[in-house]
């Protein structure tokens, strides 16, 4: 498990606590910090700059010359060899004194490339636009990192980026999995330390609308309770905020789509696996049940799992769409067309979880949660945070819980 110390310090206490301090800490309390790593190497003098205009350089074709407002109050000229540079980008900008990390891969902790005026086949060229590989953030180095629109010109790119933060690994043993998530390892931190645990209680989101989808659940020794809610009118095309990328990657999941990310934001948050359905594409009531002999259903990952015994289906009057607790259905999942969803968030059983995933020969951060154990009484609590950002994010009008 990869914890955010900036992101820790939201729900704990623990003012400027050293990050040494802290990883012994948690530690000596029965949470082995594995790795300590900061999230960006040592730079600095680079800021939001915005590209006013982009021109042919009049001497080299894979070159332009841009002029750029970096919020020094003048126009700067950058000569940049990006092929994506455009006008009305917001990018890194390394000025002249910049300093650089040492190597593309952001290794050293010694920053050693500084950024001068320079003279750039007869263009003069105050400063310099960054991809992300420049800044040591990436290998992606196909050209400019370019980012939100609402980033503030001038602005130190480590404030924007949150690039001061660092993560701590934790070797978790098979007993802790209460620390699977920021909110759980806050609990623990709050313990040991004595600090103030604030953790987020989501409050109930307004209903606007009646729709609804029925739920049962046949296989009581596997499921003890199951939560929905139906989100209409959404823009499943927007873009999942720059943040919550960050946060996701950082912890070392890929950002996909909107719903699918806000469903793993609040799984990293708050320890509840969750998932998104395209709400069109159900038939019927929801039957949380064992899969019956015949039965078979594609996964997310495109595997075909047919029945075994002791497989817990997600089932709409069709079949299954997903199994519980292990992996959502491929024929369900959302989209980029999908404008109505239904959100799930339960409580299953370790013990009808335990050795699924290995069985079917995949892997699944929900199995890896059930399996250990979640909070029984966090579903509800889950459904209502992952409808706030996605109202938030994607619009929409919601059903009641």
């Amino acid at each position: 498990m990869k914890i955010s110390v900036k992101w820790l310090r939201e729900f704990v206490a623990i003012g400027d606590m050293p990050v040494a301090k802290l990883a012994h800490a948690l530690t000596m309390g029965g949470l082995e910090v594995e790795e300590v790593t900061p999230v960006a190497a040592n730079f600095s003098g680079i800021v939001v700059g915005q590209v006013k205009s982009v021109a042919p350089h009049p001497n080299a074709d894979k070159l332009s010359v841009t002029t750029v407002d970096a919020g020094t109050g003048e126009i700067l000229t950058i000569v940049c060899g990006a092929p994506n540079v455009a006008a009305g980008q917001k990018v890194p900008c390394a000025l002249v004194g910049a300093k650089l990390p040492s190597s593309p891969s952001g290794a050293g902790d010694q920053p050693v490339l500084e950024i001068r005026k320079a003279k750039l086949r007869g263009v003069e060229s105050s400063g310099m636009l960054c991809s992300a590989r420049e800044l040591g953030l990436s290998q992606a180095h196909a050209g400019l990192m370019v980012l939100e629109d609402n980033a503030p010109v001038g602005r130190d790119i480590r404030d924007v980026l949150d690039l001061d933060d660092v993560y701590l690994t934790l070797k978790l043993t098979p007993n802790r999995g209460d620390c699977l998530s920021m909110a759980g390892v806050a609990r623990d931190v709050a313990a040991i330390t004595g600090a103030r645990l604030t953790l987020p209680a989501p409050p109930p989101v307004a209903t606007q609308i009646d729709a609804r989808r029925d739920v049962r659940i046949s296989a009581r020794a596997a499921c003890g309770h199951y939560f929905g809610r139906v989100v209409r009118g959404l823009d499943a095309r927007a873009r999942t905020p720059d943040w919550m990328v960050r946060r996701l990657e950082r912890a070392g999941l890929r950002a996909i789509s909107p719903l699918v990310d806000i469903t793993n934001y609040v799984m990293l948050e708050r320890g509840q696996p969750m998932h998104a359905f395209d709400d069109a594409k159900l038939r019927g009531a929801i039957d949380v049940r064992f899969m019956k002999p015949g039965e078979r259903v594609q996964l997310l990952n495109e595997q075909d799992v047919e029945y075994r015994p002791g497989l817990v289906a997600i089932a709409d009057e069709n079949g299954p769409v997903a199994l519980g607790g292990v992996m959502g259905g491929h024929d369900s999942m959302v989209g980029e067309d999908t404008t109505d969803v239904f959100f799930e968030a339960a409580y299953f059983l370790p013990a009808a979880v335990q050795g699924k995933a290995r069985e079917l020969a995949l892997s699944s951060d929900a199995a890896y949660r059930f399996e250990r154990g979640v909070d029984p009484a966090g579903s509800g609590a889950a459904i209502e945070r992952a409808t706030a950002l996605a109202l938030e994010i994607c619009g929409g009008r919601p059903g009641p819980l």
